[in-house]
């Protein structure tokens, strides 16, 4: 697509840097990852690193190729959002990747495209999953282009932002909501960082945010 440079390689590699900056040992972490697809954009940089890895994906087209390509991983076919939304006792991770999609995704009972959006439905469920002292990485879209065409994405955005300009979101304003957010569930921010994914016409458009998190016992 003209205008759009990713940075599928050097994103995450930049990313695990500046964890290992921070003193983050993956060897230590077991992982899971929420939407592995075939797992070749940023989960195999990962995967060796840790010290387990499990692969959530929703189609089972994809089956084949994840366990061909992580055959020491366990890999579940399932529905990521409606799993942590409903399940309990859930096995818990201290990394937890979710490489969620832009826009809206999923299908609602009349089969239209339009129940979940990006990490929305997923982030604030994750006290379910994830341990006391846990690291989490998502994918944040500061600024999406052609935003005008995708009226109820916008809409959503709004309502999860609580703010009425989402198509120019600064890293300021964005940290300080994801910090705010993870401390309402219970959980007060070590540190974060956060690493280009995707340039578009030179915008910083797409983010990985990486948060590490410990439980608040207060």
């Amino acid at each position: 697509m003209k205008g759009i440079v990713t940075r599928w390689k050097k994103g995450p590699k930049e990313l695990i840097s500046k964890l290992a900056q921070k003193g983050v040992e993956l060897e230590k972490f077991n992982a899971l990852e929420m939407f592995g697809r075939n797992g070749t954009w940023h989960t195999s940089f990962f995967a060796d690193k840790v010290k387990s890895i499990e692969i959530w994906e929703i189609d089972k087209k994809w089956e084949k190729k994840l366990e061909k390509n992580f055959p020491n991983s366990k890999i579940k076919i399932l529905d990521s959002i409606k799993t942590i939304k409903e399940e309990e006792n859930l096995k818990k991770f201290n990394l937890l990747l979710i490489d969620n999609p832009m826009n809206i995704f999923g299908q609602n009972q009349e089969g239209r495209k339009e129940n979940y959006c990006e990490h929305f439905e997923i982030l604030p469920e994750i006290s379910k999953i994830i341990q006391d002292e846990s690291l989490v990485i998502f994918n944040i879209n500061r600024c999406p282009f052609d935003y005008d065409k995708y009226p109820l994405w916008e809409q959503r955005r709004e309502k999860f932002y609580n703010n009425t300009n989402t198509n120019n979101m600064s890293l300021e304003f964005l940290h300080e909501f994801y910090t705010n957010l993870f401390q309402k569930m219970g959980f007060k921010t070590i540190f974060y960082i956060n690493t280009v994914r995707i340039f578009y016409f030179e915008n910083d458009m797409i983010y990985y945010f990486a948060y590490y998190l410990k439980k608040d016992k207060k």
